[in-house]
C-alpha cells in the first residue's frame, strides 16, 4: 500500500482536477488515487532581494518515492525545502526521513537525511552523488542570505539585501554515519584502518583531489573495491 506523504500546501501547478477536503489547520488534494495533505503556505520571496535562493528556478517534473507519476518540484536552497506551486503561492512538502526526490530531466536525487554539519547532527536534503551499501558520496547545496547593509557615507552607495551561492559541501557515509568528507588524504585513510596505504597510493597514483565532485565520485567507487 502506497504511503500517504504529506506536503506543506500545494500540489502541481499543472494539476488541472482535484477536490479539496478541510484537514486539521491544513487541508487535503486529492488528485487520482493520490491524496496530498497540505498545511499553510508561506509569501513568495521579496521582489527587493537581489539573486534567487534557487539553482533551478523553473519547477521541473520529478518522482516522489512511494507514488506513481510526477510532480512539480524545485528545491529551494536556501530554506532547504522542496516547493509545490499552487496559483501564485509557494507551499512545501512536509519532511519525513523517507523522503526522496528524484528530478527527471537532471536525474538529480535528493534524499532527505540524518548528517553532521558544523559540527551538528542535522536532517536536510543532500544531492545523492554516488551511493553503495558501504561508503556512499553526497553533497549539500546552499545559498544564504545577506541583508541590506547600508551606506556609512555618501561617498558610498548601499548593498541591497541578496542571495549568496555558497561551494558545495561534500559527505561521505561509513558504518550509517553522514559526516563532511574529509579536506586531508591522511584523514580520509584513517578512516579505513588497515587500508591506509592502499588508499593513499590509488589517490597519488591518479593525482586526486578532494576538492573535485567527479574525482570524490571516483575516490568513492574504489573505497567500495577494496
Amino acid at each position: 500500500m502506497k504511503k500517504i506523504f504529506f506536503l506543506s500546501l500545494v500540489l502541481l501547478s499543472n494539476l488541472s482536477m482535484f477536490s479539496q477536503q478541510r484537514v486539521g489547520s491544513g487541508f487535503s488534494v486529492i488528485y487520482g488515487k493520490q491524496r496530498l495533505d497540505l498545511t499553510k503556505s508561506f509569501a513568495n520571496e521579496d521582489a527587493e532581494v537581489e539573486g534567487k535562493p534557487f539553482f533551478v528556478e523553473n519547477f521541473l517534473p520529478a518522482n516522489v518515492k512511494g507514488y506513481d507519476g510526477m510532480f512539480l518540484l524545485r528545491y529551494n536552497a536556501y530554506r532547504d525545502e522542496m516547493e509545490f506551486q499552487k496559483d501564485d503561492e509557494i507551499h512545501f512538502l512536509v519532511k519525513s526521513d523517507s523522503l526522496e526526490i528524484n528530478f527527471v530531466n537532471n536525474k538529480k536525487l535528493y534524499k532527505f537525511l540524518e548528517h553532521n554539519f558544523n559540527k551538528e547532527n542535522i536532517k536536510g536534503f543532500l544531492v545523492v552523488l554516488n551511493e553503495n551499501a558501504k561508503v556512499s558520496l553526497y553533497k549539500k547545496e546552499r545559498i544564504t542570505f545577506a541583508q541590506k547593509v547600508y551606506a556609512t557615507n555618501s561617498y558610498k552607495s548601499d548593498i541591497p539585501a541578496h542571495y549568496e551561492l555558497q561551494k558545495d559541501t561534500f559527505f561521505i557515509k561509513k558504518d550509517d554515519a553522514i559526516v563532511p568528507f574529509p579536506k586531508n588524504k591522511k584523514e580520509l585513510a584513517k578512516m579505513f584502518p588497515g587500508k591506509e596505504n592502499q588508499i593513499l597510493e590509488f589517490l597519488k597514483s591518479n593525482s586526486l583531489s578532494l576538492s573535485k565532485e567527479s574525482e570524490l565520485i571516483s575516490i568513492v567507487s574504489f573505497l567500495n573495491s577494496i
